[in-house]
C-alpha cells in the first residue's frame, strides 16, 4: 500500500468535518481533506475532478498490466491451442 504524505493543514477530525462540511466542499478546488476519527485517517474528501482523474489513472494502470500479461504470454506461448468445445467436453462443463 502506498504511503500517504500530507500536510497538517489537510488533516481534519470527523467532528470538525461534519460541522464545517460546506466550507470543506467550497475549498475542494485547491485542497483535499484527510478525515481522522479516533486518531486514525478514515477517509479522503477530494474534488470530483480529482476523483475522475484517479479513475482514469486506475484504468490506465489496468491496461498496462493487461498489456504486460499479453506480452508475457506471447513470449512463453507454446502454440498449443484447444477450442472452447474441447474444453467443455474435457471438463464436463456441458449442460
Amino acid at each position: 500500500m502506498a504511503e500517504i504524505l500530507l500536510s497538517p493543514d489537510e488533516l481534519i477530525t470527523s467532528t470538525k468535518a461534519a460541522a464545517q462540511f460546506s466550507r470543506l466542499l467550497d475549498s475542494l478546488s485547491d485542497h483535499r481533506w484527510f478525515i481522522q476519527r479516533r486518531g486514525k485517517i478514515e477517509a479522503v474528501l477530494t474534488s470530483l475532478e480529482e476523483y475522475k482523474r484517479l479513475l482514469v489513472l486506475e484504468e490506465l494502470v489496468d491496461h498496462m498490466m493487461l498489456g504486460r500479461l499479453i506480452e508475457e504470454r506471447e513470449r512463453t506461448d507454446s502454440g498449443h491451442r484447444i477450442s472452447l468445445d474441447e474444453l467443455v467436453e474435457k471438463y464436463d462443463l456441458g449442460e
